[in-house]
């Protein structure tokens, strides 16, 4: 409709304000989705069972001294599940995921883990 004003010259512009909007604004679960030989990292002392994992970013912004870890290269498919309470204990959270980093509670603003 061009009876409405527009804030972005082209569709291409309005796209990428969304897009730099959505990595901008936390999220409370990362799901950082998996790739060919990324770096999975797994807690026995914080999942839920052997299925939950860290991407490398979440573990390595994360408290897991003592804890039973280990870590593996990543086949295809998968996702991290940091911030997820179902998933992992939020003790093993990292500083940027977790039920009260939307609220501004946690961690400091920062957006997505890539």
């Amino acid at each position: 409709n061009s009876s409405r004003p527009s804030h972005y010259p082209t569709t291409a512009a309005a796209h990428d304000a969304i897009m730099t909007l959505g990595h901008s604004i936390p999220r409370r679960v990362c799901q950082h989705p998996f790739r060919r030989n990324d770096i999975v990292w797994v807690c026995r002392t914080c999942q839920s069972d052997e299925t939950c994992v860290l991407c490398h970013a979440c573990y390595s912004h994360s408290n897991h001294e003592g804890h039973d870890v280990a870590f593996y290269h990543a086949q295809a498919g998968g996702c991290c599940d940091c911030g997820d309470p179902d998933a992992w204990d939020p003790a093993g959270f990292c500083d940027r995921h977790g039920p009260n980093v939307a609220d501004g509670i946690e961690g400091g603003g920062v957006g997505r883990s890539e």
